[in-house]
């Protein structure tokens, strides 16, 4: 187990260092980090507060993570992914454990792999982002929990249920979307026996971080939070979101594959009633999944980054079959061999299209795009098809996406960089240091331009109330626009492709 071990470490770290080392943050990731990075300077590790104020969007285990990185390897973006990557590993590395057992070291490997390297896991796993932690516990506690029901072992069930409360301490209500699919197979074929073991740990680990918080805070903050994040959300439900549903499909299709390919071979044939034990286990794993797609088809807005869990799922439940399929002596099918074909040909379409693409101009992309086209040629059997699921995307990490990484730092929508002219900035108008240390924020502003100034300012992200700090930070020309400041006046404009963000000093000539 320990040489499985130690070869997950390093095919996790192949697959998914490319992307971690974006020397930028994007999407919310500047979010997560500042509010990590404001817990563990404050010390009080049970409020989560973002420009000094309570943030009570998220449950705070995903800031934890990030703040203990942080103390322990430091500020860096590589750092700050660290806990998403031990994740992933520790994810793949229980997938090998159950799947050994259950099916043999041929499905173990399958499983273990198929969750490092799926295509969504090499591109966006590596993030400091809330949504890949959750995706692993969420995963992990369902795999446990359909092993565990399948078995009647009663430590699996309260694995899971442990497992699943930390899940609910890293996103919150999104876990039960993923587990109601695995319980109405375990309730049809089980009747959910020992559901207790596994509920209690389930609400007992969220329990010991709210009860003490609810007793410090009171309650009418979280019933906000509430009111807008989860219940607040579906009220906002309206027939045009029925339009949404096609491209919602589309999405959570592209986002699963290639495991979605293999579910056509897991349920080719007719099924036991009574089920056995590894039959429930897969089943309960792919029902969750196919659940969780059909609840957030009645979600508005319909957010892609929510199906992240289902991608573990599928490769737990789809690796027997694709392990089995890889045992076989014959040639490719003729599915098979037109998937390859596509392959190829869109491989020779990317290496055409490379030298039109616009400076500054690709140095690796070409290598993916000529191995691509030659994949009809290099992959002839059955194993060989399997093991082009798991190296074509770790190929893909280290050239386009090292590509799309090198482009993202010098790009429009680069902001971290910028960080290190703000802060150039503020040092010239105080050169005692007081802008840099007694600016706040009024609005929201791109945590990653703060982090990349090296700021963790207080402020109100809302801006419901008029500022009264020596020096403000806000963005200008935003919608909606931020009330008038008749006591601030401008000194510093920063003009960022999408967005402008200005420095007022109050009472400034």
């Amino acid at each position: 187990m320990l040489r499985a071990a130690l070869w997950l470490l390093l095919a996790t770290a192949l697959a998914m260092l490319p992307h971690a080392m974006l020397h930028d943050w994007s999407g919310t990731e500047g979010r997560r980090v500042q509010i990590a990075l404001e817990m563990a300077r404050h010390g009080d590790w049970m409020l989560p507060t973002l420009f000094g104020e309570p943030a009570w969007q998220k449950p705070p285990l995903h800031y934890w993570l990030l703040a203990g990185s942080a103390q322990l390897f430091g500020d860096g973006y590589v750092a700050l992914r660290l806990p998403s990557l031990l994740l992933v590993w520790l994810t793949a590395l229980l997938a090998f454990a159950l799947h050994r057992r259950a099916f043999g070291a041929g499905a173990a490997w399958v499983a273990a792999l198929g969750v490092v390297c799926a295509p969504i896991v090499v591109a966006e796993f590596a993030s400091a982002e809330i949504d890949p932690p959750f995706a692993c516990l969420c995963a992990a506690s369902l795999w446990c929990l359909a092993a565990g029901a399948a078995r009647a072992d009663r430590r699996l069930l309260v694995a899971a249920g442990v497992v699943g409360g930390l899940a609910l301490m890293s996103k919150g209500p999104p876990y039960f979307l993923f587990a109601a699919g695995a319980w109405l197979v375990w309730w049809r074929h089980r009747r959910c026996r020992g559901f207790w073991t596994y509920a209690l740990p389930l609400l007992l680990v969220p329990a010991l971080y709210y009860v003490p918080l609810w007793l410090r805070v009171g309650w009418s903050e979280f019933w906000a939070v509430v009111n807008t994040e989860t219940v607040g959300r579906m009220s906002t439900y309206q027939w045009r979101h029925v339009l949404d549903v096609p491209s919602f499909w589309l999405r959570a299709l592209l986002v699963q594959l290639p495991l979605l390919c293999w579910c056509f071979w897991e349920w080719r044939s007719t099924r036991d009633a009574r089920m056995s034990p590894a039959d429930l286990t897969l089943r309960m794993c792919s029902g969750a999944a196919v659940a969780a797609v059909a609840l957030l088809t009645l979600f508005p807005g319909k957010p892609t980054r929510y199906l992240l869990p289902n991608v573990p799922l599928f490769a737990f439940a789809v690796a027997p079959a694709a392990a089995h399929y890889a045992q076989r002596c014959t040639a490719i099918g003729s599915v098979g061999s037109g998937v390859l074909r596509a392959v190829g040909v869109g491989g020779a379409l990317l290496l055409v299209a490379v030298p039109f693409v616009p400076a500054p101009l690709p140095l690796r992309t070409p290598a993916f795009a000529l191995a691509a086209a030659l994949v009809p040629a290099l992959v002839r059997r059955p194993r060989e098809l399997v093991a082009l699921c798991f190296w074509l995307p770790v190929l893909a990490a280290w050239t386009t996406l090292a590509d799309f990484r090198d482009r993202w730092e010098v790009g429009p929508r680069a902001r971290a960089p910028h960080g290190a002219q703000l802060q150039h900035e503020l040092q010239a108008l105080a050169p005692d240091g007081a802008a840099l240390h007694a600016i706040e924020g009024f609005g929201h502003v791109h945590g990653g331009l703060l982090l990349g100034a090296g700021l963790l300012p207080k402020g109100h992200e809302a801006a419901t109330r008029l500022p009264t700090a020596p020096w403000i930070l806000r963005e200008d020309d935003r919608e909606p626009p931020l009330p008038d400041l008749p006591d601030y006046r401008e000194r510093v404009r920063l003009c960022l492709p999408g967005e402008v963000f200005v420095v007022e000093e109050r009472g400034g000539k």
